[in-house]
């Protein structure tokens, strides 16, 4: 209770830290700019294809390479040793500085670091430690801990650094980047000469050559592995690849999602210390680079994971960080409130059930909003949506949850429920939405009626059968879509069905850690599916026709044949040219579009809304992308309320901006959410699923 209490604490402190949030708006911006300039020059999604390839491959034969890598890199003259836990790394790491009697040691930036709270512990053992990465610096001067895997001070802005490096160190900084860049050259430059030891992450290490491969831009990276005597470098047992041509392959990918150019300005190769044959060919170890070469190979729980079906595609993580950049949470909140203790966001979750614990990662799990848009970014493919659930699932559920998800599969005591409901709210709504939102949620919203539908619309029994999947949404709050799609189809000479024993997709209960649920709820589905024999199931909603395909299949793999005939109902209408065309000399109406998240993310669905949009003679209005979530998320919203309505804000300025008076989506929990909000406002907005426009342009 005292931790969901903190928890909610800092949730409010990140969203009214206007400090924060003009840092995570500046950042995200920046790097989506150069993202989206290089992606158009580049196969980025040829890159995406063989960057995962290659780390499925080597992640099935780590021990292999790991002993191929340290056979290789001792012939160098480099000394490995394996840390199977973080004590035993720290270990190796005092016994060699203590038998070079170091004083001073520097840092390049490495997450692995903070993985086993290396600065602590040389700073308790007597030893001055000095980072060298700006942001990495600026942290530690702040006597803070990193907010993002590749952009540790992400959560400050130049003005908070300025005021930061004048305090500390008694002089005027101005607050401009390039000053800020300047002063922090010439404070660190002296550290790099007088330093006895210096410690780097790896970002891959090849087992053919036995070489650690360092990516990096600042170039002090170069500088702490070459300028002192002793070079100690710590490497994840997930990071071995076998060639320099796999290598190559995922350096691109990595540099391209971490900062969205081609390459960075360094990336150095190291096999073994410094040498030279210059003097009759005679090789002598230490020339202008390190005498010594010292490769520590932490495991941490890694190999131990890597034999798990499932958790094991976590370690395919290049620690890019570019999911946090795309990701409507981490943009709202930043690092410090969202992820783990050490690895931030959706992907530092499971990075903490890794390093750490399932049973902490579990305990952050209720901030994912599952919007899958950092699955769609991951240059390897990482389901971090579908995880986080299974994580979800251990965890298990909370007791509200328990009971709330009892409900959904006992059809008669829902809808006897929802009738008693429906007649409860008339006295206290206005306009068909509540006058007031009950606490928890958010302020300013209005909740659309419940709708109770007396009958289906009449069956018109000729032409290919369509069974019309609508989901809870459209069942108890938005029938009218229900309608819309019956009288469209039924135009185009379909036999269109919803039977009445169809019953909820399963995703709340998904969603809320009960799998036993959603499981029960989709052998329902599945028993009606078969009993009816539809030539096409049709869904209204991106969640439900995502479970269909997805989740359900897992279940049984008799239903996989059946998802082929499985489509949303916009992509159906679009890709068969059923929609009329509206001449082109006709008065447009501004309408912006707003993509639902599982929308683009799970059906990879664009196009199809367009077509059909601009084929009826409107104007779209579509945002910039990338494509704002409207933060209602499902589950997620009621868990989060503060945070939904953060995000939602950042929709509504797209809306507002847009100065269309018409919307239109494709997912009824969108609709809810677009609904419930603008209904506040003092313009007059038409919010509509596009099936109920379709339908209207027919009549």
């Amino acid at each position: 209770m005292f931790s969901w209490i903190r928890q909610k604490k800092k949730v409010k402190k990140a969203l009214h830290n206007s400090t924060l949030q003009k840092a995570l708006e500046r950042t995200s911006s920046h790097h989506f700019k150069n993202f989206n300039s290089t992606k158009e020059e580049i196969p980025w999604d040829l890159y995406k294809q063989k960057a995962k390839a290659i780390k499925d491959e080597c992640l099935n034969h780590l021990p292999q390479l790991i002993q191929k890598f340290t056979k290789e890199a001792e012939n160098a003259g480099a000394k490995v040793y394996f840390a199977p836990t973080a004590k035993e790394a720290l270990k190796i790491v005092e016994n060699i500085a203590m038998s070079k009697k170091a004083r001073l040691i520097i840092k390049s930036k490495s997450m692995v670091s903070e993985e086993i709270e290396l600065n602590h512990f040389l700073e308790q053992k007597g030893f001055k430690v000095v980072e060298t990465d700006l942001g990495e610096w600026i942290i530690q001067l702040a006597k803070e801990r990193p907010s993002h895997i590749t952009a540790p001070a992400l959560h400050k802005t130049k003005e908070e650094i300025a005021e930061l490096l004048s305090r500390h160190f008694h002089c005027y900084v101005p607050p401009d980047a390039k000053e800020i860049v300047n002063f922090a050259r010439e404070e660190l430059r002296e550290y790099f000469l007088k330093a006895d030891i210096g410690i780097s992450g790896t970002n891959l290490a090849i087992a053919e050559s036995g070489t650690i491969v360092i990516v990096s831009n600042e170039g002090n990276a170069r500088l702490v592995t070459s300028c002192p005597p002793v070079h100690i470098a710590l490497v994840t047992t997930e990071k071995f690849v076998e060639t320099m041509e796999q290598a190559s392959t995922l350096i691109k990918a990595l540099v391209m999602a971490s900062s969205g150019h081609k390459l960075t300005a360094y990336v150095s190769f190291i096999t073994g210390p410094s040498r030279t044959t210059d003097i009759e060919k005679e090789l002598i170890v230490g020339a202008h680079g390190p005498k010594e070469v010292h490769i520590i190979i932490l495991d941490n729980g890694r190999l131990a994971l890597s034999k798990d079906e499932n958790f094991s595609k976590t370690l395919a993580c290049l620690k890019c960080g570019g999911c946090m950049f795309v990701c409507p949470v981490f943009q709202s909140l930043g690092g410090h409130v969202y992820g783990g203790r050490v690895y931030s966001g959706g992907i530092g979750i499971l990075l903490t059930a890794v390093t750490r614990s399932f049973k902490e990662a579990a305990s952050l799990v209720d901030f994912c909003a599952d919007c899958k848009k950092c699955e769609e970014f991951c240059p390897v493919g990482i389901p971090t949506g579908e995880l986080i659930l299974q994580l979800k699932h251990i965890k298990g559920p909370k007791l509200w949850e328990r009971i709330a998800s009892s409900f959904i599969p006992k059809k008669g005591l829902t809808e006897s429920g929802t009738k008693i409901l429906s007649f409860i709210q008339k006295p206290f709504l206005e306009g068909g939405y509540f006058k007031k939102i009950p606490v928890p949620l958010a302020k300013g919203k209005s909740i659309p009626a419940l709708k109770i539908k007396k009958s289906p619309f009449p069956e018109i029994k000729n032409g290919k059968k369509i069974y019309l999947f609508h989901g809870c949404l459209v069942k108890y709050f938005f029938p009218e879509i229900q309608d819309s799609v019956f009288r469209t189809l039924s135009h185009y000479g379909f036999h269109v069905l919803s039977p009445t024993d169809q019953v909820c997709c399963g995703a709340p209960s998904l969603h809320m850690g009960l799998q036993k649920d959603a499981r029960k709820l989709a052998f329902k589905n599945m028993s009606s599916f078969s009993k009816e024999n539809p030539d096409y199931i049709l869904t209204v909603c991106p969640t439900g026709n995502s479970m269909l395909k997805k989740f359900y299949p897992m279940l049984n793999p008799n239903f996989s044949p059946l998802t082929k005939n499985i489509y949303d109902f916009t992509e159906f209408m679009a890709k068969n040219g059923f929609f009329p065309s509206i001449s082109s000399t006709s008065k447009k109406e501004d309408l912006f579009y707003h993509y639902s998240c599982h929308y683009l993310n799970e059906l990879k669905l664009k196009e199809e809304p367009r077509k059909i949009l601009t084929g009826l003679g409107f104007n779209l209005k579509e945002e910039k992308e990338p494509y704002t979530c409207c933060g209602f998320c499902g589950v997620f919203s009621i868990k989060n309320p503060e945070v939904s309505a953060a995000i939602w804000g950042k929709k509504k300025h797209k809306i507002l901006e847009s100065s269309a008076s018409i919307i239109a989506t494709d997912c009824p929990a969108c609709l809810f959410q677009l609904r419930s909000y603008l209904t506040k406002e003092k313009k007059s907005f038409r919010i509509f699923h596009t099936s109920e426009i379709l339908a209207q342009s027919l009549e």
